[in-house]
């Protein structure tokens, strides 16, 4: 990394920051979720929903890089108090308390050194391996009740098959992630046993011929694939594009676990279709192949995951350097058209045009918790190194 590329992202980290500090000050003991533009305030929920670690996450963050030890311990109460909320609240039988639970548990250890915490990413994964179906090989979506638009996909939709038969893309990086770390820190077989059933089954049945991804896939009781089809897609032949950056990140976090060449080579694949279908700015639409795309929003947040999970790929591995580069290309992007860095900017530290549910109409083009997480996590991720 350049000494510019160093400054612009150190600079772009303290926005990200100073708009913690922001959001902590208007939320309070809620969960930050989406930003209402019109009314100019955060949507918030009292539990955090399918993404509250994220905001936990992040107040971590601030904790860690703020100027004074009042400020510090500010954010980690907040950190903490959030933790307790989402270990009350979080349905263990959902793939999200996967995610949840590594960043409020792990990640919260890895800040604070607190065995407490170590034990609630520990509790995360074995929920994780509890929910796994043997007979399809996946940890399905769970019923967790996702925040959005009544009828998810729209008011022409219905509401899907049962939450315990299907499974989702984003199930490799929200649910299995959790089962790398747990396996590495205690050795349990059962963790990496189910993570890697889970991923060679991600290839099977979300890894598409052409590098795109199916969202979800449906299976019946005793686990046979019964259909494949696009939630949050324009249809089911284009490619939800967070759906893509959710499968990024999950393959690269099962690559850096494993070494496995499956995992490198559909990595690779979901990598050149996006590149092939994004803009040249490498922030795609909210779906890469919808009609009339320059009429159509884009989704910052399927950027921000990719850059996520391409830029922390293992340093020493040449066979990934195009991947990393490709990670830094999106970062680089991100930072200079999408992240609002001047300080005098009302909107300082927004990173902008991100995308939730264009079917459902809800969040199409705001600021995202999620998203400001993954570019926060990256910038540390790159300025440590």
């Amino acid at each position: 990394m350049s000494i510019s590329n160093n400054d612009q992202y150190r600079t772009a980290l303290t926005a990200l920051l100073d708009r913690v500090e922001g959001t902590l000050d208007a939320t309070g003991d809620r969960f930050p979720y989406v930003y209402d533009r019109e009314a100019d305030a955060w949507e918030t929920t009292e539990n955090g929903n399918w993404c509250g670690g994220h905001w936990v996450g992040l107040l971590w963050h601030a904790a860690s890089h703020a100027d004074s030890d009042r400020a510090s311990d500010r954010f980690e109460r907040a950190a903490r108090k959030h933790t307790e909320t989402i270990r009350a609240y979080m349905p263990r039988d959902s793939m999200f308390c996967g995610m949840n639970f590594t960043y409020a548990g792990f990640r919260g250890y890895d800040h604070s050194g607190d065995r407490t915490l170590f034990g609630i990413g520990l509790e995360g994964a074995d929920a994780m391996t509890e929910s796994f179906h043997e007979g399809a090989r996946q940890i399905p979506l769970g019923k967790l009740a996702i925040k959005g638009p009544e009828q998810f996909r729209g008011p022409d939709s219905d509401h899907g098959p049962p939450g315990d038969r299907i499974g989702a893309v984003d199930d490799l990086y929200t649910a299995v992630s959790i089962l790398w770390r747990a396996f590495d820190e205690i050795g349990d077989p059962r963790f990496r046993d189910v993570a890697v059933s889970h991923a060679d089954r991600h290839l099977d049945w979300y890894v598409r011929d052409n590098g795109r991804t199916w969202h979800h896939a449906v299976f019946d009781e005793d686990g046979a694939l019964e259909r494949q089809y696009n939630e949050l897609a324009h249809g089911d032949d284009t490619c939800w594009a967070r759906g893509q950056g959710w499968s990024i990140a999950g393959l690269a976090a099962a690559y850096a676990a494993t070494g496995a060449e499956r995992y490198r080579r559909a990595l690779e694949s979901n990598v050149a279709y996006y590149r092939s279908n994004a803009p040249d700015d490498h922030v795609p639409h909210w779906d890469f192949e919808v009609p009339d795309p320059e009429t159509e929003p884009r989704d910052s947040s399927a950027a921000a995951l990719t850059a996520y999970g391409l830029v922390a790929l293992l340093p020493e591995d040449d066979r990934v350097a195009d991947l990393r580069d490709f990670g830094h290309e999106v970062l680089s992007s991100l930072v200079s058209s999408y992240l609002v860095t001047d300080p005098n900017d009302p909107a300082y530290g927004r990173v902008l045009h991100g995308c939730f549910n264009r079917p459902g109409e809800y969040a199409t083009d705001t600021e995202l918790i999620w998203t400001t997480y993954y570019l926060t996590e990256t910038l540390a991720t790159v300025l440590d190194t």
